[in-house]
């Protein structure tokens, strides 16, 4: 019999007379593998007939699937014979069998004991009509085929044209024909954000907020404004969602007090991210970290925290590099003033020595007077000059011992 199939359990069920009903339905089941559609053409029957003494009389691989006009019959004559063939001789073959190929016998000498029983009448009825049930399997196949076919046909024609109508612009008819054709709604948003139609995209499905906005965030900043203020203008977002539009004007226009105020409605990681990246640029460190409290992100707490050591350690510095010219600046002053007090105490000698009028001691004693002045001066600039180098020497040491 068809030694495809699993003998031993074949056997197993076979220790009685079978039915004719019961015997098709035990092969058609055994042969299960064999009806599965994407695996015809690999598949094969297998018929073959025993004498009593276990000696192959004749066997048959039929390869599916089988032409449609196939004449059974005449596959089944060779069954007709009684004795195993000659060494030697070939196995007659009908000419209608020619393309059917005779298995190695040797593969066929096992479990068949219990099969000596089974007629040439029955193996030609249970080959006739499992061939049957091929017959109509392949025309089921062929009509599979065909459907599919048209099908593939059918899908390929629609591509086209909603491809002519997106090419146009024609985004509305697009929309439309798609439903027409029982596009998934999905599909429909995503041709609406490819060709920048967010108000149309919302307007077909008004859960497709976060789509919109993951799409928006891939432009650049003009484009980005341009498609928020077109969303806030049409009015077709639910309210608890105009504050995600507010949130990404807000950063487009470096708008910190609006950022600040609303850390807590900032609705996704990447928005989070951009946000922080503001704060970080315009040194509000402060905010990023409280940002970064709702949506964490280690990279940017580490360049957070990164950046604001480096600007304290600027700072600090800036501080020194500051009082150093300031103590600079005084000690030119204190300078000048020295320069100043030795051209007055000269003045003083000169006119000590060389004054001879009435008016001598008056203008000895203005003199003085100027000296006095210069040198109370100079003790001021002294006084700042001492103060401006402890700041300078305190705030280098801070620069030193910062980490």
């Amino acid at each position: 019999m068809f030694s495809k199939t699993d003998i031993k359990k074949f056997k197993e069920e076979n220790n009685k007379p079978l039915e004719y009903i019961d015997l098709i339905k035990l092969v058609i089941d055994t042969n299960s593998e064999l009806l599965k559609l994407y695996e015809l053409n690999t598949k094969s029957v297998e018929i073959s007939k025993f004498n009593k003494n276990d000696s192959l009389i004749h066997s048959q691989l039929l390869k599916l699937p089988l032409e449609a006009d196939t004449d059974f019959d005449k596959i089944l004559v060779n069954f007709n014979e009684t004795k195993p063939p000659k060494i030697g001789k070939a196995t007659k073959v009908d000419k209608a069998t020619k393309d059917l190929t005779v298995i190695n016998d040797k593969a066929n000498y096992i479990e068949r004991k219990d099969f000596e029983k089974i007629s040439i009448k029955k193996i030609s009825i249970i080959g006739f009509s499992f061939m049957t049930v091929f017959i109509i399997v392949i025309g089921f196949v062929l009509n599979q085929s065909i459907n599919r076919g048209n099908s593939e046909q059918e899908k390929l024609s629609q591509e086209l044209i909603i491809t002519q109508l997106e090419t146009s612009g024609k985004y509305d008819k697009v929309a439309q024909k798609m439903k027409d054709f029982n596009y998934p709604k999905k599909d429909i948003v995503n041709m609406y954000l490819e060709n920048g139609q967010f108000v149309n995209a919302l307007k077909a499905d008004k859960k497709a907020f976060t789509s919109v906005l993951n799409k928006i965030d891939t432009m650049n900043n003009k484009e980005q404004q341009g498609a928020l203020n077109e969303l806030k203008k049409a009015n077709v977002t639910f309210k608890k969602e105009s504050i995600s539009l507010d949130l990404r004007l807000a950063l487009l226009n470096k708008d910190i007090d609006f950022l600040k105020k609303n850390i807590k409605s900032v609705d996704s990681q990447a928005l989070s991210d951009r946000i922080v990246k503001l704060f970080i640029d315009e040194k509000e460190y402060a905010s990023a970290n409280e940002q970064l409290k709702f949506f964490a992100n280690k990279a940017l707490d580490k360049q957070a925290k990164q950046a604001e050591h480096d600007d304290k350690k600027q700072a600090l510095t800036n501080k020194v590099n500051e009082l150093k010219k300031a103590v600079s600046d005084t000690q030119k002053q204190l300078d000048g003033k020295n320069t100043q007090l030795s051209d007055l105490h000269k003045q003083l000698d000169d006119l000590k020595k060389n004054d001879k009028s009435p008016d001598k001691e008056k203008h000895v004693s203005d003199k003085q007077k100027e000296i006095d002045a210069a040198n109370k001066d100079k003790n001021k600039i002294s006084d700042i000059l001492k103060d401006q180098q402890g700041k300078e020497k305190e705030a280098q040491k801070a620069v030193d011992d910062f980490k």
